[in-house]
């Protein structure tokens, strides 16, 4: 009465153990989840519905109801599971027992199991019929993220942000981490668009908080981040949530993200990425107290209407500027403001901008 019982076919695919089983499809999303609140949030994340999809599936499943096929759907259980075989001449062929407390999520036929979801209210007697599901034990969910990158490789390619949302790296973990722990980007971050709509309540775009991160650390894509460094980007994150006023005010509901991107400068890519830039040669030069010296960062005037020092940086001509030299322009300022040196590099893109 503690767990579920179905005929299996127990295979293997490189080091890991699989069971083929039949479900009927009235169990389909009673027992297997997607993007329930049962499903960590970091799979949810990556998770996605088209609807456009569901519904050709609805429709043809609708329009074929008496010779209709569908492919096996891919699950992964959180926890391990009893095999017992059939007999012993009959080693792979048998029951797998399932424990109720397990969750069974979805990693491949979302979008069949949506079309199903909402035709079974239609046609309850559709519920009969059975549909094949690969199930594979994964306790801790370790593989669940990466078997869904590998079963949809085309959802990573379509831009920067759903990239990061994808990337098991140790940059884009810790960036995805960043987004759920720092007040700073909790509920405010665009997860799979690299622009973000005058309508929209997010602050910055998950591609900012990788460039800027990358920046503040300094390293490549690849590389890996170690456990301080992993701590000391969110010390610096949060830090400096509690340092720029308007950034506190976004962070309490006070103020919309769209006010702040309409009317401030550091809610946008330009210099979010120039303040990480930034970020890295203050921790490199002052160790010991860069904390206190980021505080300078709360009395600067981010505003737009500060066209003496953002004009020709962090804009041109009124308008946010994101080109390479830009972010080095904006950086170099804040490097200024923190009282660090600047590079020969910015010195001479400072003279082109001053016309010396």
């Amino acid at each position: 009465m503690n767990s579920y019982t179905f005929p299996a076919i127990r295979g293997h695919q490189g080091n890991y153990t699989y069971y083929l089983i039949q479900c009927q499809l009235r169990l389909l999303p009673r027992i297997f989840l997607f993007d329930e609140a049962e499903v960590p949030a970091t799979l949810r994340r990556i998770q996605t519905i088209d609807q456009s999809v569901v519904s050709r599936w609805t429709d043809y499943l609708s329009s074929r109801k008496d010779d209709y096929t569908l492919a096996p759907l891919i699950a992964v259980i959180d926890e391990m599971v009893t095999f017992e075989p059939l007999a012993p001449g009959m080693p792979e062929i048998g029951h797998v027992q399932i424990p109720m407390s397990t969750r069974l999520i979805i990693r491949d036929g979302q979008h069949r199991r949506a079309a199903i979801t909402s035709l079974l209210t239609q046609n309850p007697s559709l519920g009969d019929d059975t549909i094949s599901i690969m199930l594979i034990p994964d306790p801790g969910l370790s593989r669940a993220a990466t078997l869904y990158v590998d079963l949809h490789p085309s959802q990573m390619a379509s831009t920067r942000s759903k990239k990061v949302l994808h990337d098991h790296g140790d940059l884009a973990t810790l960036v995805r981490q960043l987004v759920d722990d720092v007040p700073l980007f909790q509920g405010l971050i665009e997860l799979e668009k690299t622009t973000i709509s005058n309508r929209s309540t997010a602050l910055f775009t998950l591609s900012a908080v990788y460039q800027a991160t990358e920046a503040l650390l300094n390293s490549g894509a690849k590389n890996t981040v170690s456990v301080e460094q992993a701590a000391r980007v969110h010390e610096f994150w949060q830090t400096l949530g509690k340092v720029i006023p308007e950034w506190q005010r976004a962070i309490r509901r006070e103020m919309s993200a769209a006010t702040l991107r309409q009317n401030y400068i550091h809610s946008h890519t330009v210099t979010l990425l120039a303040i990480g830039m930034a970020g890295h040669d203050l921790v490199v030069a002052h160790p010991g107290d860069w904390q206190e010296r980021l505080m300078i960062l709360g009395d600067v005037d981010w505003s737009r209407e500060n066209k003496a020092l953002w004009e020709g940086r962090a804009m041109v001509r009124g308008k946010m500027n994101k080109s390479h030299d830009s972010i080095q322009l904006t950086a170099s300022a804040i490097k200024r403001l923190l009282g660090l040196n600047v590079t020969e590099r910015e010195l001479a893109l400072e003279q082109v901008l001053s016309g010396s």
